[in-house]
Formats: structure tokens, sequence, C-alpha cells
């Protein structure tokens, strides 16, 4: 009896669906991702004990990644030629002060071992570990003191590249067999995508837990801070930064700082706009545009309210200096001037919202004191 085509066809469809490649089944079943709620630009992946770090630059394109391997693991033979880095690692050197905050509050400042810039880190333990000459300066980015590097002999370096300012550095890392880790945090569209990284870090510990648990706890502080505003009517406009030699960098409607300041109940005057990145505008355009905003906020290195004017006379006529609403980000510095807004507050976005809800609706949190910001006088 001859079976009709069409029957034959429904056969075979039948059992190829009935029989996955083995192959298949096994690398699902064996891959372990790491998801990220916030975080856009790394990603983790876990095999058969070998992690698999990602990162990504701002357009999502792939970057670079890391083949994290256990100590007492053998290196497969197919991995031999990737970015391998032994873990737990145990020397660290960190090429910028946020990534000691990282460090920090997954309690591992103990492994940093060199820092840049040793005179603007404000973390208490290591600023002790520099004076007691445990931890030592490489200096700057293509200045750096590489034979003080390479005598630390160490698992991990950890830098930030903008604009590939840092490359040539990198490059003559990689040639001493130096694993180069580069962190994007800074690029990430969120201020919680940045605190993420926090699991990131963990990896290169083993520390995946803890980190779970710390961000948890730092998401959940921020969003509850977050829900205070949501039924507010009254939405107080706020000015960003400061004019630096005749050009005010305004951030765009699509940063950090944008928003922040929606997120904390106020009306940011340029949310408009589609950038992420500053906008460049001259003094005249502001001044058209957030004379009369109610907040002035982030004014650089100006510590007083004179300090403001003496940049442009023309300032002395916004309203925020007129009714001693202006405030900025630098209650922790240390005595060089390294700002812990810089550093911890890139793992704290929890505690620079709260003082935000405290500048613009200071009734929502009648007992929070100002963590980062204090009110120029």
């Amino acid at each position: 009896m001859k079976i009709p085509y069409y029957i034959y066809l429904i056969l075979i469809m039948f059992l190829i669906s009935c029989s996955p490649d083995k192959k298949e089944a096994t690398q699902n079943n064996s891959l372990n991702i790491i998801n990220n709620k916030y975080a856009e630009l790394f990603k983790i992946q876990e095999e058969e004990g070998i992690k698999f770090l990602t990162i990504f630059d701002k357009s999502g394109n792939k970057k670079e990644e890391y083949v994290l391997i256990p100590k007492a693991q053998k290196i497969p033979d197919s991995l031999k030629q990737n970015n391998i880095i032994r873990t737990p690692v145990e020397v660290v050197v960190c090429l910028s002060t946020t990534h000691i905050a990282f460090l920090d509050i997954l309690e591992q400042t103990n492994k940093i071992k060199a820092v840049s810039g040793s005179q603007y880190i404000y973390n208490g333990s290591v600023r002790e570990g520099i004076e007691s000459n445990k931890i030592k300066d490489v200096g700057y980015e293509n200045l750096l003191d590489f034979e003080t590097l390479l005598s630390l002999k160490p698992d991990m370096v950890t830098v930030y590249d903008i604009n590939g300012s840092i490359s040539p550095t990198i490059n003559k890392l990689k040639k001493f067999n130096i694993p180069v880790v580069q962190i994007n945090e800074y690029l990430e569209s969120s201020l919680l995508g940045q605190a993420e990284w926090i699991k990131f870090f963990a990896e290169f510990f083993n520390k995946r837990e803890l980190a779970k648990t710390r961000f948890n706890k730092i998401s959940k502080s921020y969003n509850q801070m977050k829900n205070l505003t949501d039924t507010i009517k009254n939405t107080p406009t706020v000015l960003v930064n400061m004019p630096w030699k005749g050009t005010w960098y305004i951030p765009g409607g699509k940063s950090n700082i944008a928003q922040l300041v929606k997120d904390a109940g106020g009306n940011y005057l340029w949310s408009e706009t589609k950038e992420k990145h500053n906008i460049p505008l001259n003094i005249e355009d502001v001044y058209l545009k957030a004379n009369r905003a109610d907040v002035w906020l982030n004014t650089g290195q100006a510590n007083s309210i004179n300090n403001v004017i003496e940049t442009d006379k023309r300032l002395n006529e916004f309203k925020a200096i007129q009714t001693n609403s202006v405030y900025n980000r630098n209650k922790r510095l240390n005595k060089s001037g390294g700002n812990d807004y810089m550093e911890s507050g890139t793992v704290r976005p929890d505690l620079i919202l709260k003082d935000l809800i405290k500048i613009l609706h200071p009734e929502l949190l009648p007992e929070h004191n100002l963590f980062y910001y204090t009110k120029l006088q």
C-alpha cells in the first residue's frame, strides 16, 4: 500500500520534533545566565564552573570578554587564547576611585594593592593602606609607574577608557600579560544600572550572593524613595551644573541626572532633549531658560554663593541665588578635594536620591540629614 505524500511529510515532522539535538540540549541545560535588572552593558554566563563576562560599549556592541576560571581548575585547550583570569583574585590595582567603591561594598578592599591618584581617594580603609605604604600609587593613565605595577604581580587591573584615552596603557599592560578589565559602569543609562556592576565585580571574588543581597537592598531603597514622589503635584524646576570657560554643559534629557531629578519629584528644564550626554550651551541660552529655576544643583568647584557669582556676575540674577536654593554635592571631601560622591555615590544611588528629595520636597523626609549635598551660603 502506498503512503500518501502528505502523511509521510507529517510523520517526518513528528519524528524530528520528538528527537531534539542532544548537544543543543546539553548546552542549554549547562549554561547559566545571570540576568540583570537594570544594567545593560555587561553580561554574566557560567558553564561547568567557568564564568564568561562580556562588556559592551554604549552602542551595545561587544567590547571585551573575560573568562574566569577557578585556580584549582584546569584551563581547557579551547579557551587558552581568551582573556583568562584566575579566581578568586587576590591582588587588585584600581585605576579609578569608583572601582574602590565596588570592592568596598563587597568587603574586598584588602585586595587593593595599588591605586591611581591616591590623594583623591576618600575611602577610610584604603586611605589607611596608602598612609602605611601597604597600598602604592602607580600614577595616571599614560604616565603609569609600570615598574611598581609589575612588581605587584596583580591578578587584575581595573581601568576605564573614555574615548580611547587609556588605550595605549591597556595595550602595554596586556603585553606584560597583566589581566586588564575595562569597567563601563559610567556609560549605563541609569544610576541603578551603574550600581548593578556590583554583580560584575563580585564574580572575580566569588561573592555573587553577597552582591545580589547588597544590590537588592540598594535598589529596593531607591524605589521606595522614588515612590514617595509619585503623587506630588508641585514639581520645582531644576537647573544643573556651572559654566566652564564660557560654556555651560547641560546634561541631556536622557541622562542619569535628568532621571534622578524626575525620580526626586523635580522638573528638569532640559528633560525634553534626547541626549544622554552633556549639551554645550552658552551662558545666554541657559540664562533665558533657567534664570527662574527654583533649585540649582551641582555647582562644580564652587563652595559658596560668592564662588558662583565670581564665575559670571550675571549668575547673581538667578532666582535660585536670590532664594538661597543652591546645592552642591561636596559634603564629603577629603583634604585634597577627593569627593566621596564620585566614589561611594556610584554604588549608593538611593542615598543620592534621598538627598534630592530632601532638597526638593523636605516635607517628605523631615528626619533626613543631607549625606552628599550641602546648601551653599
